[in-house]
């Protein structure tokens, strides 16, 4: 992972996490309908953030997370460092939009304290979609797919770090949890895990006109219509909106990076730099943290949805509050990680047992 590379990964990653925020803003409930043809490049995102996350993931086990303890512990600092703001910010906003005036905020706020109660458990803990469930906590829509991802962690550092008899029963006891919705998307993420290894097996020469080549596949089959070109899926026992274009977008993602790993990439300047790194450090959490404040800024902001002040005030506030709280709350993944792994040493010091010769319990 060269610091090139890691940059224009970066850029990608912040790009796919605005372009998930435009695709919702694009929506006729809070800028008119204005950029309607947005709306459906979101799920797009989310496909090159699998992909991406399959890359990543695969990058760190390889070079810096060498024990199942640092990866779990990495991977519940980087979820729960994000999510936990992340359902305050959307439980403290409905309630005060939901006061204000409750005919603006939306349908999907009309459920009874129990449902609300239930989606954010379920959330808590990743089961909002598993096998036939669709449960969100509260109003944020964009929490669907961390049910995949946080899957995907828990199935691939089973098979990495267990062994044996323990491997086994752990990968299948996450399958059966998840449930095949979410293990029907797998392979999207896999697709990232297989662009990290076989990176080094294109040819340096090879790598721009692959790169343009996916890019260009891309922009061919959107201009064909792109999504309307498979048939779409309905039932519930299904990913939402669900349809073979989810595979071929998230090939063309992986086999882009792929190129992009072997083509010479020239650094903008330090300035630039230092913009996209911050810029990606805000992704995760501008993920979580605008469709709720999309809600609520559209609820409170006077005037009709296609009228320009509003349009621009929701789209300035939105982006206004999620950037700065996003980055603050970035900022708290490693000391909880920190925490995490001293929780587990007293806890292991503590109860450890004398008939294993002194060795702590693991």
């Amino acid at each position: 992972m060269t610091q090139a590379l890691s940059l224009y990964l970066d850029a990608l990653r912040f790009g796919a996490a605005f372009t998930v925020f435009v695709s919702h803003w694009a929506g006729a409930r809070y800028s008119g309908g204005l950029l309607w043809r947005a709306t459906g490049y979101g799920r797009t995102s989310v496909i090159v953030f699998f992909v991406l996350s399959g890359f990543v993931i695969a990058w760190v086990t390889e070079t810096r997370e060498r024990s199942f303890e640092d990866y779990a512990f990495s991977r519940i600092a980087r979820l729960y460092s994000v999510i936990v703001p992340a359902f305050l910010l959307t439980a403290v906003l409905n309630r005060l939009a939901i006061a204000i005036d409750p005919q603006l905020y939306g349908p999907e706020l009309r459920l009874s304290p129990a449902e609300h109660f239930l989606g954010y458990a379920l959330s808590a803990v990743f089961l909002g979609e598993s096998w036939g469930l669709t449960m969100l906590p509260g109003c944020n829509v964009p929490f669907w797919s961390l049910n995949y991802e946080a899957w995907y962690y828990v199935l691939f550092g089973a098979a990495l770090f267990l062994r044996g008899r323990r491997r086994t029963m752990a990968v299948v006891a996450a399958a059966l949890l998840s449930g095949p919705k979410i293990l029907l998307l797998l392979p999207i993420w896999l697709m990232g895990l297989l662009a990290w290894r076989w990176r080094a097996a294109l040819p340096a020469r090879r790598g721009t006109p692959l790169a343009l080549a996916a890019l260009a596949a891309f922009a061919a089959l959107e201009v064909l219509g792109g999504q309307q070109l498979f048939d779409e899926a309905t039932t519930p026992w299904l990913p939402f909106s669900f349809s073979a274009y989810d595979y071929v977008v998230g090939a063309l993602v992986a086999v882009f990076i792929t190129a992009l790993v072997n083509t010479p990439l020239r650094l903008p300047g330090d300035r630039e730099q230092r913009l996209i790194r911050w810029l990606a450090g805000t992704s995760f959490g501008l993920y979580l943290y605008h469709y709720p404040l999309l809600n609520f800024f559209g609820t409170v902001v006077p005037g009709s949805a296609a009228e320009t002040m509003h349009i621009t005030l929701v789209f300035g506030l939105t982006l206004g509050v999620a950037l700065p709280l996003a980055r603050l709350t970035e900022q708290w993944k490693k000391p909880m990680k920190r925490m995490l792994h001293s929780g587990f040493d007293v806890a292991r010091r503590k109860y450890r047992d004398p008939a294993t010769g002194g060795r702590g319990l693991s």
